[in-house]
């Protein structure tokens, strides 16, 4: 049905309108390959940082996804420290997460998960780059921070929600009279309540059009997750199934894979946030409810992917055998995964121990503690303005941060002027930035506007589709009923007035219009 995952990372580059995204993370994965994906189209370009197969890290030349907009605009932060913390993480070279947490203005735990949230926001707004090149670096730079994805999530909620339907439909053909089925022994990701009544529903072995029927999903639901369950192995076709070696009776069931739940973002978007903690056990003395431990952890966590061995153990250069073993005892205890029950706590504090037991076996050997000193020696003097450029300085995206509100109010200022090609193709850069409903309503607006004549019709299904996806957007429906009313589809614009009307009772307007329209409609 699909290429192997070794045929597919065969090409070193190529273009996602051929090898679809979701199609090299779940290479990636399987292949557990550590490397850098570049991705470019146009302005935009992104870089993800992926280790023994997981993204790790994924940088982005668009505003809004930097982590500093990203907490002001899910208010966890004003605008205002915002901008202070940015102009000091600037000047000090600190990164703007750990002065938000020096500061007290969010705690390392709240941090990580914000940390996650806006890294699914970059990753899933890739699904529908369907026109970026892209190209893969063997060479990586570690990553700052240690917030890991879980791909198989990524890639059912990216197809389900992201990725444009003309695509999955292009990548995912098959006859009418194919049968699929589950395919037994196969984890995965955890299933939303539409995603399992799909999935229960392949266990009768249906026909496309029987699965929607058993599954009460319409065409686009369907086959969005069809295809995510068969790109993820969950699925094929009913005869493939067949072939295959049948797994031991205690094998057959399939339990979800751990890892982060989904949870919904606005704007359609969902994302991979922290799993539920569990509660603990009475009379242990677990440190999961202790708010302090657990802020510490986190920020210990999230910082030790970026810190050498001296760093890490909070050691001199200097430092001898006795001491080197005292800091490294005084971590593990202080971090031990025997100190904390829930899961997603006792996973970071085993990441810790392992870095804390690699950095003290680096320490107690001559030869490597000699090759840390002199890399931290190469690093003072860079500083200075000597040495060897980073692969991340050699590979950073170096294009300019890439604002869609800018973009767009250029946009308005065009239409305003009349100049509805100019206005357009700011609307289009609004989009290609952030495909938010309000940058898309009007793009289709200004679409219609060029050429009422030509773009008539697919500026009504573009605005259709933004109503559909963000029902309160009101300049949509005011929009959707000019156009419909110049296409002479009197009762749909009398529809869309009445419901920018009760979005936005004020304007008086909208009356006149539905009264003008009632009247076309009576004739």
């Amino acid at each position: 049905m699909f290429p192997t995952p070794a045929q597919v990372l065969r090409q070193r580059e190529g273009a996602l309108a051929e090898t679809p995204f979701p199609l090299l993370l779940h290479a990636l994965a399987i292949e557990e390959r550590t490397c850098t994906l570049e991705l470019k189209v146009r302005q935009r370009e992104k870089r993800i940082t992926f280790e023994d197969g997981a993204p790790v890290a994924c940088s982005s030349n668009l505003l809004h996804e930097t982590l500093g907009k990203f907490l002001v605009e899910k208010g966890k932060l004003s605008e205002v420290d915002y901008q202070k913390a940015l102009a000091e993480s600037v000047q000090t070279e600190v990164p703007i997460g750990g002065l938000l947490v020096q500061k007290g203005l969010i705690s390392p735990f709240d941090l990580y998960k914000q940390m996650q949230a806006n890294m699914a926001l970059k990753l899933l707004d890739c699904f529908r780059w369907t026109d970026a090149r892209f190209r893969l670096i063997a060479d990586i730079e570690p990553p700052d921070t240690s917030v890991r994805m879980n791909t198989s999530q990524l890639i059912l909620t990216g197809i389900s929600t992201m990725m444009p339907f003309d695509e999955v439909a292009t990548h995912f053909t098959f006859t009418d009279d194919r049968h699929f089925a589950q395919v037994p022994g196969v984890e995965g990701p955890r299933l939303s309540s539409k995603d399992a009544r799909l999935f229960q529903a392949l266990r009768f072995r249906p026909t496309f059009t029987e699965l929607q029927q058993r599954s009460g999903l319409d065409t686009d639901a369907t086959l969005r997750r069809l295809y995510a369950f068969c790109l993820l192995g969950l699925a094929d076709f009913a005869e493939e199934v067949d072939k295959r070696p049948q797994p031991a009776p205690s094998a057959v069931a399939a339990a979800p894979m751990p890892g982060p739940a989904l949870t919904p973002m606005p704007g359609s978007l969902e994302t991979v946030d922290v799993a539920a903690l569990a509660p603990a056990a009475t009379g242990l003395p677990f440190s999961d409810e202790d708010e302090a431990v657990k802020n510490a952890l986190l920020s210990a966590f999230m910082s030790h992917r970026g810190q050498d061995p001296f760093d890490l153990l909070g050691v001199p250069e200097d430092v001898q055998p006795v001491a080197l073993r005292k800091a490294f005892l005084a971590l593990t205890d202080k971090f031990s995964p025997l100190r904390f029950q829930t899961a997603d706590l006792k996973e970071k504090a085993e990441g810790l121990l392992v870095g804390y037991a690699r950095a003290y076996g680096a320490l107690s050997e001559v030869e490597q503690a000699a090759l840390w000193r002199k890399r931290r020696a190469a690093a003072r003097e860079k500083k200075v303005g000597t040495g060897r450029p980073s692969t991340a300085e050699q590979f950073r995206i170096r294009t300019d941060l890439l604002d869609a509100s800018t973009q767009y109010d250029e946009a308005r200022k065009r239409l305003k002027a009349e100049n509805y090609a100019g206005a357009f193709e700011y609307f289009e850069y609004a989009c290609d930035i952030d495909p938010k409903p309000l940058y898309r309503a009007y793009r289709a607006w200004a679409r219609y506007l060029m050429k009422p004549e030509a773009h008539g019709k697919l500026a009504l299904q573009e605005l259709l589709d933004v109503v559909k996806q963000e029902p309160g957007c009101e300049e949509a429906w005011f929009f959707t009923g000019e156009v419909s009313r110049g296409e002479g589809q009197w009762a749909q614009a009398e529809d869309a007035y009445r419901k920018a009307f009760k979005l936005n009772p004020k304007n008086r307007q909208y009356v006149d219009l539905i009264q003008d329209t009632m009247k076309r409609v009576k004739r």
